[in-house]
C-alpha cells in the first residue's frame, strides 16, 4: 500500500492510482496541511477509502481536522468526504457554491459545517493564509486548486497530471520525454475542451500560476514538481496548440485488451 510522504513542513501527500487501459497509470493524490488548523486537501477516490482514512489520520488526529478543502466533486476526488465529515466533528467543507450543488445531489451536508471559496477568496487558517486559485486546464466547472503561501505549494486539482507504466512520486524521476508523453496526453483527454479556447486565454491562465513562483506543484493525478514549476505552466501553454488525442473505439478497445501487457 503506497504511504504518504512529505514534500514540504507539515505538508503530506497520500498517493494512490488507478489503471488506465493500454495506457497506464493514473495517480491519485489527496494532501494534508498539518498547521495550526489542520486541512484535508481531497479524499482520493472512493476505492481508496480505506487506505485514504488510514494514511491521513495517520497524520492528523480526526478531532483535530478544522477543513476539508474539495477541488471538485468528481469521485476520484471526493471518495470519503462523507467519512470525513462523520469522523472529524469540527470540521467544514470548503467547495464553491457550484460544487455544493453537485455535491448534494448525493450528500446531505449540513449548511453550518459549509464554507464558500470562489477563485480569488482568501482564508486565514490560523498560521497561514490560504488562496483558491483555479488552475488553467480543470474537467468540472466547480474546479479550484490552493496556494499556500506558506510552504508555496500550489495544489493543482485536475490540472499538470500524467500517465506513465508506474506511479511516481516526483516528476525528476521520469526523463522529460517520458514525462512530457505523458503530460500531454492527460491534460488532453481529461480536459478534452481545451481546443474550442483562444490559446492567449490558457497562456493567461497558466501564467497567472507561473506568477506564483511555487517551489511545488502538487496535482491529483501525477508527480509532484519540484524542480521547474514555471516548465509546468509552459507545458500547459503549449498544449492549445496541439491537436486532440484519438480516442479508442470499441474495437480499439478490445485490442488494447488482448494485449500482452494489457492492464
Amino acid at each position: 500500500m503506497p504511504e504518504s510522504f512529505t514534500v514540504a513542513p507539515e505538508t503530506f501527500v497520500i498517493p494512490e492510482s488507478v489503471p488506465v487501459p493500454g495506457v497506464g497509470k493514473m495517480a491519485v493524490n489527496a494532501m494534508v496541511i498539518r498547521g495550526q488548523e489542520p486541512m484535508l486537501l481531497d479524499t482520493l477516490a472512493t476505492v481508496h477509502r480505506d487506505i485514504y482514512l488510514e494514511e491521513a489520520f495517520k497524520i492528523v488526529e480526526p478531532e483535530d481536522v478544522r477543513w476539508l478543502f474539495l477541488s471538485h466533486e468528481d469521485r476520484d476526488h471526493s471518495g470519503s468526504i462523507k467519512q470525513v465529515l462523520d469522523m472529524c466533528p469540527n470540521a467544514r467543507l470548503i467547495t464553491s457554491f457550484l460544487g455544493l450543488g453537485k455535491l448534494c445531489e448525493e450528500f446531505s451536508i449540513p449548511p453550518d459545517r459549509v464554507y464558500l471559496m470562489n477563485d480569488g477568496d482568501q482564508l486565514d487558517i490560523g498560521d497561514r493564509v490560504v488562496t483558491a486559485l483555479r488552475p488553467p486546464l480543470f474537467d468540472s466547472s466547480a474546479t479550484a486548486g490552493l496556494w499556500d503561501p506558506k510552504t508555496e505549494v500550489y495544489f493543482a486539482a485536475d490540472c499538470f497530471g500524467t500517465v506513465h507504466p508506474e506511479a511516481h512520486q516526483y516528476t525528476d524521476e521520469l526523463s522529460e520525454t517520458e514525462y512530457e508523453e505523458g503530460f500531454f496526453w492527460m491534460n488532453r483527454v481529461n480536459h478534452i475542451w481545451f481546443e474550442h479556447i483562444r490559446e492567449e486565454i490558457i497562456g493567461a491562465a497558466a501564467d497567472r500560476i507561473k506568477a506564483l513562483d511555487s517551489k511545488l506543484i502538487v496535482s491529483g493525478h501525477g508527480p509532484v514538481e519540484r524542480k521547474n514549476t514555471a516548465l509546468m505552466c509552459d507545458r500547459i501553454k503549449r498544449i492549445s496548440g496541439m491537436t486532440p488525442v484519438h480516442l479508442p473505439s470499441q474495437v480499439e478497445f478490445e485490442d488494447m485488451l488482448r494485449a500482452p501487457d494489457a492492464a
